[in-house]
């Protein structure tokens, strides 16, 4: 994995122990349950060069979001054309009543009305989502009282920025101490100056309720609101 613009090599004991969970969804894991074992060709590459084996990496990676992005596009159309199908059969049904049956209903009866489809959930990115540096991940660690906490590393300073999630709770300017970051109301962030190493060590030390580690902010934001419990919303 790549840190602070620095090529690290970690076993999958290492890595959960420098950052408090088993493993990533963002992070490559070969000669485990969930990757494969390295070539001949890659054992060569991870000694002599790296950031090649790294960037082969990530073109397979890059390859399977596409193959996944084209299965739900197929998805999609299929229920989209599932929903036409549906519409133009109600359609059809309305069509057998007499004109007047539809046009001037009796006192005992309703007006037929094509039922409207079942609005999509979207789930808006919050403030912090823009915050991080690209190519990075966010990580998401759940302490007592329900309260969730998002470190990524800054793309706009050398720092990091410290959030509540899903939202900020009551005094979440004041629940962590000073050492840690300076308050941004109007991002409603930690702006910290500590990298994200020190940052990890000191959140997963105190993580009680779970953690996450993720590139997508909405995976972070789901992972949050799980989190939350039926009073605190």
């Amino acid at each position: 994995m790549e840190e602070a613009d620095q090529l690290i090599v970690l076993g999958s004991d290492c890595f959960a122990k420098r950052y408090g969970v088993a493993h990533a969804t963002d992070f490559h894991g070969h000669g485990s349950g969930g990757g494969r074992v390295l070539t001949e060709a890659e054992r060569e590459m991870l000694v002599n060069n790296t950031k090649a084996l790294l960037a082969q990496f990530e073109a397979e990676r890059q390859r399977e979001l596409a193959l996944a992005e084209v299965t739900r596009q197929r998805e999609r159309e299929m229920a989209e054309a599932k929903l036409i199908a549906l519409r133009q059969l109600l359609a059809a049904r309305q069509s057998r009543f007499e004109p007047s049956q539809i046009l001037r209903p009796g006192p005992q009866q309703q007006p037929l009305v094509e039922p409207e489809p079942p609005p999509l959930e979207v789930i808006p990115l919050p403030k912090w989502a823009s915050l991080k540096k690209p190519n990075s991940s966010f990580f998401a660690y759940g302490m007592s009282d329900s309260q969730c906490w998002v470190l990524m590393q800054s793309a706009s300073h050398a720092g990091c920025f410290i959030a509540p999630a899903p939202i900020p709770f009551d005094s979440w300017d004041e629940a962590l101490p000073p050492s840690l970051g300076k308050v941004d109301v109007d991002r409603e962030v930690y702006i910290s100056d500590s990298n994200i190493s020190a940052l990890v060590g000191w959140f997963a030390s105190r993580c009680t309720a779970g953690s996450r580690i993720d590139s997508d902010a909405v995976a972070i934001q789901n992972f949050a609101m799980g989190m939350q419990k039926p009073n605190d919303t």
